[in-house]
Parts: C-alpha cells; sequence; structure tokens
C-alpha cells in the first residue's frame, strides 16, 4: 500500500509540475512523512524523484520549443549554488526549523503570487541585468536545499511576476532550472551517510523511483492542459497549493 501510495503522489506531482512548474516537493515532502520517514529524509527522496521527472519534462518541452534557455543557465547556476550549499547546512538544522522555513517561503511566495499585479513577458533575449535570473535562482535554491522543494515553487511565481517569461513557457523553463537544482540537492544528501539500498545516504531510492514512474505518466496530461490554461488561472492555482502546503505543515509542525 505505501508502494501504492507513492505512484498516486507521483501522478499528482506530475500535473503540478508540466502545468504550474512546481517541482511536487510541496506534495511529495508532507506526503512521504505520512508512511513514516522523517522530514529530512522525505526531502532527499523529493529531490530524488524530481531529478528524472524534470528530466523527462525538459525534453518533451525543448521538442516543441517552450523552454527559454536563454534564461536558464543564469538562474540554474544560482540555484544550483545556493542548493547544495543549504543541503549540506540542513542535516545539522532542528527539523523544526526546516519546517518553519519551508513554510516562511511558501507563505511569502503565495501572497506575491495572488496580489501581485501582471508584467507582460519581456520580448525573447531582452531580460535586462543577468542579476534577476541569478536572483530567482538563489531564491529557489536555498529553498530546495533547506525544503526539499525542488525550487519551481519560487522559481515558476518569480518569473511570471517579473515578466521574465512569457505564460506558456513559465513551466517548461522552470523544469529546465530545476534539473540542476535538483541534481545539486541530491547529491549533497546522497553523500550523506552510508549505500545501503533502498537507501542512498538520506535518499529512499525506491520512494523515489515509484513518484517519477507515477509521475511521467501523468506529465503526459499536464502537458496539454499547459497549452491552454490562462495566466490567471495559473497564478491563482499555485498561489492557492502554496497556501493549502502551508497551511498543511503548520498543522504538522504545532500539532
Amino acid at each position: 500500500m505505501e508502494y501504492l501510495f507513492a505512484v498516486g503522489l507521483g501522478m499528482v506531482v506530475g500535473i503540478l509540475s508540466t502545468v504550474f512548474g512546481l517541482a511536487g516537493g510541496i506534495v511529495m515532502v508532507p506526503g512521504l512523512t505520512l508512511v513514516g520517514i522523517s522530514h529530512l529524509e522525505a526531502m532527499a527522496s523529493s529531490m530524488g524523484a524530481i531529478i528524472i521527472l524534470t528530466s523527462w519534462n525538459t525534453f518533451m518541452y525543448s521538442c516543441k520549443g517552450l523552454v527559454r534557455w536563454s534564461v536558464v543557465f543564469w538562474i540554474a547556476f544560482g540555484a544550483a549554488l545556493f542548493s547544495y550549499t543549504a543541503a549540506r547546512i540542513a542535516p545539522h538544522l532542528p527539523e523544526s526549523w526546516l519546517i518553519m522555513i519551508m513554510m516562511g517561503f511558501l507563505f511569502y511566495v503565495a501572497v506575491r503570487t495572488l496580489m501581485g499585479r501582471n508584467i507582460k513577458a519581456r520580448q525573447p533575449g531582452k531580460y535586462g541585468s543577468r542579476l534577476v535570473p541569478f536572483g530567482i535562482g538563489a531564491a529557489s535554491g536555498t529553498v530546495a536545499g533547506f525544503t526539499g522543494i525542488g525550487g519551481g515553487g519560487i522559481t515558476t511565481p518569480l518569473m511570471l511576476v517579473t515578466g521574465l517569461v512569457e505564460n506558456q513557457t513559465a513551466a517548461p523553463t522552470a523544469n529546465a532550472v530545476m534539473i540542476f537544482t535538483s541534481l545539486a540537492g541530491t547529491l549533497s544528501y546522497a553523500f550523506h551517510g552510508a549505500v545501503h539500498f533502498p537507501r542512498v545516504g538520506l535518499i529512499h531510492a525506491d520512494y523515489s523511483l515509484l513518484m517519477a514512474m507515477g509521475s511521467i505518466l501523468s506529465s503526459l496530461v499536464g502537458m496539454r492542459i499547459n497549452r491552454t490554461i490562462s495566466l490567471r488561472s495559473r497564478k491563482l492555482v499555485i498561489g492557492i497549493i502554496l497556501i493549502f502546503v502551508t497551511l498543511r505543515l503548520g498543522y504538522e509542525l504545532w500539532w
């Protein structure tokens, strides 16, 4: 039953990733704690699944020309750097601190997404200072390393509210960025402990693979939805999901 739950969890994540650019850690981390593993191990295991899913999504979206590679490098550079650093620090912090960090970031981005005005996307190649995408990457990487979220929960809404990308390319571009973010964080967690399969350091590889399998299956449906969803609807759903997960984590922390 636990393995079936992991596959179902992955299917939910597949939709979140392909349509809203959310890597799924916001669902996988709280979900995996329900099967009896620690919050830190859930963070690490979600990273492993995110690498597989985002690689698949990026390949499919790139074939359709929807990935804005001109900003991916700068976001990914900041994200990978800060993700690896945060992931090295995370195991030495109390679990309650990690949960509160996650809640703080999610709530801030939720409000920013729901209340922020829409900004017209810049033309491809005209992204202004590289500090903007690097700053977005630094924020998403820090969240990824400390919370297990692959950065999409921060990257996607920030790209939208700053006009860095247009509506339909937000999720594809975020997936490309999350490959680098998740890889840096996963390597750090994998090296934190011995390898006794299915355990690889702090990662439960069996759960990671099952969630990745479910997410790839549902991503085929999500890619169709991504072509038709409006910017307003995309931002509304992202904001609601982030607030819901924030409340769920608060319940876990205090009760």
